[in-house]
Order: C-alpha cells, then sequence, then structure tokens
C-alpha cells in the first residue's frame, strides 16, 4: 500500500507553488494585462485616419488587397441558388494631401471560378436556365477618391461609413452603399446596389504612429441585379455575394491558383501602371458585345 509522508506531501505542494498551479495557493501573481490603447474616435481627424489606416494607407504607397466572395443566385423565394466565385483583386495607389486629407487611385478585377474553387472559368453552366453562357470578367479603374474629415469624395458609387466601433481589442469599420442609378446596359431600366463591408483591425496597430497600413480583415454582402453576361432578362431576383480577405503584401502573395488565374483572364491588375484608360465594367460588356456583333 502506497503511503505519502507529511515531508513528501510539502515537497510536492511547494514545486507545484513555484509553477503558479497548486490548488488553492496564493503564490502566483497572474501579469497585468497590457492595456488597450485609447483613441479619440469622436475626433474627426482621428476617425479618419483610423478609416484610412484600414482601407488603406495614411503613407504614399501601393495597398493590395484580395478577397473571394461566393455568389448566389435569389430567385426571390426558396433557398439562393449557389453559382460561382469570384476572385477579387485590389491595387489602390495612396498618398497624403494637405489639410488630413488622402487621396487614393483605385484599380479592381475580379474573375470567376468553379464556387468555392479555384479553377477559372470562361464558361458558366447556369443552373437557373440550363444555358451555358460565356463569362465577362470584372474590370474598374482607374477610380479617384479622397478621404477628408468631412467625408469621402468619390466617383460613382461612395460608400456610407458607419459610426467606429472598438471590441475588445480591435477595431470595426462598418460602410453601406445603398444606391440606384440609370441602368447604362439596359436603358430606361435602374441598377440597385447594396454592399456592406466591414472592416477589422487591431487597436494597436491603428493606434501606433509607425503603422500607415494597418492589416485588416475584410468581410463583405451584397445584393445585385442579375448580370448582364448571365442573359437572365428581367426575372425577379438577383446574384446575392458573401465575401472575405485582406490586405497582402504584393500580387505575388497572391495563392498561385489564384496568381495563374489571373495571369490569365484578366492581366491588366499586374500593370497598373500602363493602365491609364478609363475601365467600367457595363461600359467593357457593351463594348465587347459590340465587337462581337460586328460582321466579318
Amino acid at each position: 500500500m502506497n503511503t505519502i509522508t507529511r515531508r513528501a506531501a510539502l515537497q510536492g505542494a511547494a514545486g507545484f507553488a513555484a509553477l503558479g498551479v497548486g490548488a488553492g495557493l496564493d503564490t502566483a501573481v497572474a501579469a497585468p494585462a497590457p492595456a488597450t490603447p485609447r483613441l479619440d474616435l469622436a475626433d474627426p481627424v482621428t476617425a479618419l485616419r483610423t478609416h484610412v489606416k484600414m482601407v488603406g494607407s495614411t503613407g504614399r504607397e501601393v495597398v493590395y488587397s484580395f478577397m473571394r466572395l461566393n455568389l448566389y443566385g435569389d430567385l426571390g423565394t426558396g433557398n439562393f441558388v449557389p453559382l460561382f466565385t469570384m476572385n477579387n483583386i485590389l491595387v489602390d495607389y495612396w498618398e497624403p494631401k494637405e489639410n488630413d486629407s488622402h487621396e487614393m487611385r483605385k484599380y479592381e478585377v475580379g474573375y470567376y471560378s468553379a464556387f468555392d474553387g479555384h479553377e477559372p472559368l470562361e464558361q458558366f453552366a447556369n443552373p437557373i436556365t440550363g444555358q451555358t453562357v460565356p463569362i465577362h470578367h470584372f474590370r474598374l479603374g482607374p477610380v479617384p477618391r479622397l478621404y477628408t474629415p468631412t467625408g469621402v469624395h468619390a466617383m460613382g458609387y461612395t460608400p456610407k461609413l458607419l459610426p467606429i466601433e472598438i471590441i475588445g481589442d480591435r477595431v470595426f469599420l462598418a460602410t453601406e452603399s445603398i444606391e440606384s442609378r440609370p441602368d447604362i446596359a439596359r436603358p430606361g431600366e435602374t441598377n440597385y446596389t447594396n454592399s456592406f463591408m466591414t472592416m477589422s483591425a487591431r487597436v494597436a496597430d491603428i493606434a501606433d504612429p509607425k503603422i500607415t497600413s494597418a492589416p485588416v480583415h475584410l468581410q463583405l454582402q451584397n445584393k445585385h441585379k442579375w448580370a448582364n453576361w448571365m442573359r437572365l432578362g428581367n426575372r425577379p431576383g438577383g446574384t446575392v455575394a458573401r465575401g472575405f480577405g485582406g490586405k497582402i503584401p504584393s500580387l505575388d502573395a497572391l495563392p498561385p491558383a489564384v496568381h495563374a488565374g489571373a495571369r490569365k483572364l484578366v492581366p491588366e491588375i499586374f500593370d497598373t501602371k500602363n493602365w491609364t484608360e478609363f475601365v467600367f465594367e457595363d461600359t467593357e460588356y457593351l463594348r465587347e458585345k459590340a465587337l462581337k456583333q460586328r460582321p466579318t
């Protein structure tokens, strides 16, 4: 029969106390947690710098971002129908200006791959119609945008900033675009945009004056009419997107399959210095459609 002597018990208790794990022992003192830096988000300049650090940079630099968007068909009734995934790549040139303003020049592309996969698609077998149609990949830019303490000045859709929130040790910034304007590709009709973005970064990174571009987590939802190239006409419903991503150090940091797909389908994003002519998705679609219909 094993017995524990009083001396052995005391020695064991002392050992556990030294490790700070002895039951009922008060010898372990937890190190105080580092204090979360304070941000005066009621100050317009601080709020602006927080926004710019998250979406881009307060310095003069190029910021690269990558998002994956799973797209679903919303028919107005029943469940969403999985369609495809967009690989969304952004290259933004940032430059600080006077009066606490920051200028950005945006280039953006998106090519489609198999739903929740990486196989690039050049044609799409539409599960709603049963038709297979050629895909028109997304290109937009250069788009100028100016961020100021009194608001964002943009060409086209202008995201509205919601109040910045601090939860735990992270900053959350949500934006929304709920807008409508004439549909370029379908004269007489209206294009509706409902887009919602949430950015999240560490409070410590935002408060650190040495950091000009904070690492962020990006999350997106949007609802749009059917894309023109899908050939769904005036069928009720539209597409719903659910996206996620963040900043990356360069385009070389894209996942290998995405890098290869972008090189093949939207190579313009790798040469933005020579991308000088403004490109817009709807006008590009109409131009390509007209070229295909031109008699040979």
